[in-house]
């Protein structure tokens, strides 16, 4: 099991050269990083996005020479670079992995607490790219995303991307994106079981597991909702919708013994049961 999956955060330096420097990397096929790499996919943006990025940050280094008198260093990073990745087994479609750029994107916004104006300028500065890896082998890494994000909007640093609460946030909507729109969940994922038979073999266990794991979310989920009802029924003194909620949740309890549980999973039906 996973805590999380793999995301791994930088910035990008060397202001609009490290830019520029980037883009010509996200879509090389001939780099030296890419011999296990089957297709380069633009997901959001094209290079005039990065070009829209070293615009921001240079108008920004200007300023910061013609308006700033206490001096200081010269902005060199203009924007923060996260990969995105997957275990070999697992891939999304270009079209889930656009969502799943999103849900984070959004995220992070969120955090860096943007007005209508600078969230305009922020969604126009955003750029991604899908690198899908070949599935079979060890050498090389499973399929994932390069997502660039311009630092500067408006009159401002979003330094909040490059801070540690950044990388713990994009983790959890990176987690929760990919369950809820390719229904993978890392919280099931086996690593050894990646080196076992044959390659289809294991996508099917993957997910087969990821659809128990779903189910079992479910099954909680009603079986909580079942609780309530019961509780609140014994409070009315109303016995037959007492024994409506009992059959039901005998049967939901039952349904959930013929799945494997986590420990945290465990621990809900015991607070249940407790109930």
């Amino acid at each position: 099991m996973l805590k999380n999956w793999t995301i791994t955060t930088q910035a990008v330096r060397l202001a609009s050269d490290g830019i520029a420097m980037r883009e010509r990397y996200l879509l090389s096929k001939t780099h030296a990083n890419h011999k296990h790499t089957e297709s380069l996919v633009s997901i959001i943006g094209r290079a005039n996005t990065s070009n829209r990025i070293a615009l921001a940050g240079e108008q920004f280094r200007l300023n910061q020479q013609l308006y700033n008198r206490r001096g200081g260093r010269p902005l060199s990073s203009y924007a923060m670079e996260y990969c995105l990745t997957l275990p070999k087994g697992y891939r999304p479609t270009p079209q889930q992995w656009q969502l799943i750029v999103k849900d984070c994107s959004i995220a992070l916004a969120k955090l860096c607490k943007l007005n209508k104006t600078e969230f305009d300028q922020y969604r126009q500065q955003i750029r991604a790219v899908l690198h899908q890896q070949q599935q079979t082998g060890s050498k090389g890494s499973g399929d994932h995303i390069h997502l660039i994000i311009g630092k500067v909007v408006g009159n401002r640093v979003l330094k909040e991307l490059q801070q540690k609460k950044a990388t713990r946030l994009i983790k959890q909507a990176f987690n929760l994106a990919t369950l809820k729109h390719v229904g993978i969940d890392h919280r099931s994922y086996v690593p050894a079981e990646i080196k076992k038979g044959r390659r289809l073999s294991t996508w099917q266990y993957q997910y087969e597991k990821a659809q128990s794991s779903l189910e079992i979310e479910k099954l909680l989920k009603q079986m909580q909702t079942q609780t309530d009802k019961w509780l609140k029924a014994k409070e009315d003194n109303n016995d037959r919708q007492k024994r409506r909620q009992e059959n039901r949740l005998t049967k939901t309890y039952e349904s959930l013994k013929a799945h494997h549980l986590s420990k945290q999973q465990q621990e809900q039906v015991n607070k249940i049961k407790i109930k």
